[in-house]
């Protein structure tokens, strides 16, 4: 169902993953020289694992200096021949992109991670080119007819560095990069679909990308239905390892969490960890993908009580599961997470605004908010004072008067409320709409009550 860069023998690429218009150098003993994909998680992974193509741990290998120089990779020509045959339809990602994070504790919203695939696709479909590209808004846009997420989410990623691991200039390297190196916003910004977006990216990004081997073949379908960064990136590495011999993979909890773009220092308990993000993640992917993922208890490695590493296993679905994915994927979004967590629903006729707001689920709670504040405080560095921000205090989400949702921050005083409010309400508003896809696009200030004095101890009157 998705060709994805996978290996029949360990370190080899299977050739009924390559399309059949791609042609694949075959040299004796090729088999055993192909490089598998090292993952390295945080700090090069101290004491944790070490991943190669087939899942198994291993080291990391000693490399000799090449004297050759690097072609394109097979990851390159399998994107150009995909983009020939389906546009858009299916993308194709390195694997060294997927296994990727983001740099010093950020995080790319949902809708910037969604526009990076399609801006690699195409970068693919050209062998990886150092070139501006232009892709079409259409491609991305959806079904907002603005222009600010757009150009808000490119920011963004031009904003943005990743930590990749795999082949750099013939070294296996752990390397941050700067994603883009050029972008272009036009002063007057035209809201036709016809207009396109134009971008370039960095000589390392683009070098990594080109000697890659391995990849992921995304569908764009299943991958814009997709409500949640944690889910999003399961997604992408399941579909890069559910039809290995070895489809699964253990991870560190550390090197879990920056994979999933967990807010640094949000969820640090793993059982609040896996309830907010990991459960909820499997559980929307395994509605929407050609394969189901989970996470075995007793697969968990433990010291003491604490849960140090977990192993994800990504499996096939069968025929019928199959047909069941793709049938839930055409059906409208409203009602799909009643439907993936058990519920009866029905939908009456609603307008779009109505059936978009029906689909946003209940209220986040208390830790959901906190993780949301935290997510926000690392978009607004540098674009808002810190000492305003540390005044400021997460205390809810509420349906907003005019429709929607909003974030309520408590203000020390009614001076920090006025400042926050005349001075950096449009970029609050902005990364919290960006962070959460839309459905959070406001933000309210409330004075934070002064605590009552203690009364003094009022001796029996006389």
């Amino acid at each position: 169902m998705a060709g994805t860069g996978r290996r029949k023998a360990r370190g080899a690429v299977a050739e009924e993953s390559v399309p059949s218009d791609v042609a694949v150098p075959v040299t004796a003993g090729s088999a055993k020289a192909a490089p598998g994909l090292v993952v390295l998680g945080p700090e090069d992974l101290a004491g944790g694992a070490v991943i190669d193509g087939d899942g198994a741990t291993a080291t990391l290998p000693s490399v000799a200096a090449e004297s050759a120089a690097p072609v394109a990779g097979l990851t390159a020509r399998v994107a150009s021949a995909t983009f020939e045959r389906d546009g858009y339809k299916h993308l194709i990602k390195a694997a060294e992109a997927v296994y990727s994070y983001p740099a010093n504790g950020t995080r790319l919203s949902l809708p910037a991670q969604k526009m990076l695939n399609f801006m690699i696709h195409l970068a693919g479909s050209q062998n990886f080119a150092n070139k501006l590209y232009r892709l079409p808004k259409r491609v991305v846009r959806g079904n907002h007819k603005g222009n600010e997420r757009i150009f808000d989410a490119l920011k963004e990623i031009f904003d943005s560095s990743l930590v990749v691991i795999g082949p750099f200039r013939g070294r296996r390297s752990r390397a941050e990069l700067r994603i883009l190196s050029s972008y272009v916003r036009p002063e007057e910004e035209e809201d036709s679909d016809a207009a396109d977006i134009h971008f370039q990216f960095t000589d390392a990004f683009l070098e990594i990308q080109r000697s890659s081997q391995l990849w992921a073949k995304l569908s764009g379908p299943a991958m814009v239905k997709v409500t949640s960064t944690y889910a999003l990136k399961l997604y992408e590495i399941g579909m890069q390892r559910y039809q290995m011999d070895y489809p699964s993979l253990e991870l560190d909890i550390d090197t879990l969490r920056k994979l999933m773009n967990v807010p640094e220092g949000a969820y640090k308990d793993f059982g609040i960890l896996r309830t907010r993000t990991i459960d909820r993640a499997i559980s929307e992917v395994n509605q929407l993908a050609p394969f189901r993922v989970s996470m075995p208890e007793d697969k968990m490695k433990r010291k003491g009580r604490k849960i140090e590493a977990v192993t994800l296993d990504f499996n096939a679905k069968d025929e019928e599961e199959a047909a069941e994915t793709y049938l839930e994927r055409e059906r409208h979004s409203a009602g799909r997470r009643a439907r993936r967590i058990g519920k009866v629903d029905t939908v009456a006729p609603a307008d779009p605004v109505e059936a978009g707001l029906a689909d946003l689920g209940p209220l986040p709670d208390a830790d959901d908010v906190t993780a949301l504040w935290a997510a926000v405080l690392h978009a607004l560095k540098g674009k808002v004072p810190a000492p305003l921000l540390a005044e400021l205090e997460p205390d809810r989400v509420e349906e907003a008067p005019q429709g929607g949702r909003r974030l309520v921050l408590k203000a020390r005083n009614a001076a920090v409320a006025d400042t926050a409010r005349m001075n950096h309400w449009p970029s609050l508003k902005s990364a919290l709409s960006s962070l959460t896809a839309g459905m959070i696009e406001d933000v309210a200030f409330e004075v934070a009550a002064r605590k009552a004095k203690v009364a003094k101890a009022a001796s029996p009157e006389t």
